[in-house]
């Protein structure tokens, strides 16, 4: 989010920090949850590969993602991934 307001900012222009943590887990859930869907009509096997790193700070992170083929509306496989 990026707002230039020559100064003019106040308190109540800018989201409380529970808000912001809100409205990202929501964006978040929407996308798993049309991952899911979409790994529901997958055609054949789901692949997971997972990969794990540090930042400097020595902060953990993992990151999960799917692998799969589903049919499009004409019947032809397209190939998809998803962060799970």
């Amino acid at each position: 989010m990026l707002y230039l307001g020559a100064g003019k900012i106040e308190d109540k222009d800018l989201p409380h920090r529970h808000k912001m943590t809100d409205m990202i887990f929501k964006a978040y859930r929407k996308c798993i949850d049309a991952t899911v869907e979409e790994m529901k009509r997958a055609e054949g096997r789901i692949s997971f590969t997972n990969d794990l790193w540090s930042d400097p700070n020595l902060d953990s992170y993992m990151a999960v993602t799917s692998h799969f083929y589903v049919r499009d509306e004409k019947g032809n496989l397209r190939r998809r991934n998803g962060l799970v």
